[in-house]
């Protein structure tokens, strides 16, 4: 099984020139929390993320942005202090958008594809044919895979016997046996239903949970190497350049912490001793190196899938 098995190939995108009010448009009008930014020849050359959109940088402003795109969705003018959000100077999805696109071959196998998923920290991969963009594969789109290949996987099972099926019900007087019907039966069609949606539920959580302990166990072994941290501390600049004052260093599950993600969350300034791998690595970087040049550093929950902490966020700061 290979990415063009179980990619999305309806993928939203927008151009390097779309003005920062059709991204928002787009963003939500296709219920999504990333776009690509293609060049004409279907080449992407960026991706555009909420974060991007609204910055880093304030808590308040993403409590905001449901509002504001709400606003642009029914084709309402932007609010004053939506302008605010978006910079002058950054105007275009080429002026915010992140880049180089993280990518996979159409070819790529399901390992392949969770090892980018696991070792560039993201949600989603684009999938390219050469250099042009075809499709999307995102971390649910995997784990359903590894779970229908697990369904599909022969194994040897134990002997059992064949349950005995419960009778029929007799059929209403004066109506054949073949043809009746009954609210009886009706009812245990449809709860036959909501067990086998109930049980697929059930067992997409379950490879969603040990893709998700694979992925925290390999991510708490990783170490951050100098190359890395200093293309990161590159990052910073041009963030800096584009007149951003701060920038999200690594996004990881909040499993990753030994306490699920708690401190960050309350937050409780022993966070720090929470860390592991190479959010840890990021964390002593900047104690060493950057807080003495006057840097700051913070650490929040970046999402709250059914209302629990979900990806924590590392964020370098050097504004006022």
């Amino acid at each position: 099984m290979s990415a063009r098995d179980i990619m999305t190939t309806t993928v939203v995108t927008v151009a390097p020139g779309d003005p920062l009010s059709r991204v928002a448009r787009v963003m939500i009008e296709a219920s999504v929390s990333a776009v690509p930014v293609i060049d004409p020849e279907g080449r992407p050359i960026g991706v555009i993320s909420e974060w991007d959109l609204i910055g880093q940088h304030a808590p308040e402003r993403a409590a905001q942005l449901d509002r504001w795109l709400s606003r642009l969705a029914e084709g309402q003018s932007l609010a004053a202090e939506y302008v605010r959000i978006v910079e002058p100077a950054a105007r275009t999805a080429a002026q915010v958008m992140t880049s180089p696109v993280i990518t996979v071959g159409i070819d790529a196998d399901l390992a392949e594809i969770g090892a980018v998923l696991g070792h560039r920290w993201v949600k989603r991969v684009f999938v390219v044919d050469g250099e042009k963009l075809v499709g999307v594969v995102s971390r649910a789109d995997l784990a359903r895979a590894l779970m229908m290949r697990a369904e599909t996987t022969p194994a040897r099972r134990p002997v059992e016997t064949m349950p005995v099926p419960a009778p029929a019900e007799p059929a209403p007087p004066g109506v054949p046996a073949e043809t009746a019907v009954s609210a009886a039966a009706f009812r245990r069609m449809v709860a036959a239903h909501e067990d086998a949606k109930r049980a697929a539920a059930r067992r997409e959580r379950e490879a969603r949970e040990t893709m998700r302990k694979t992925l925290v166990a390999k991510l708490a072994a990783e170490r951050l190497g100098e190359a890395e941290w200093r293309e990161l501390v590159e990052h910073a600049r041009a963030a800096a350049e584009r007149g951003e004052k701060d920038f999200l260093l690594v996004r990881f599950p909040s499993a990753l912490c030994d306490d699920g993600g708690r401190m960050i969350n309350a937050p409780d300034p022993n966070w720090p001793t929470t860390l592991r791998g190479r959010a840890a690595d990021i964390y002593e970087r900047w104690r060493d190196e950057l807080k003495p040049a006057g840097f700051g550093l913070v650490a929040r929950i970046l999402e709250f899938p059914d209302g629990y902490p979900g990806d924590a966020g590392i964020i370098l700061t050097w504004g006022g």
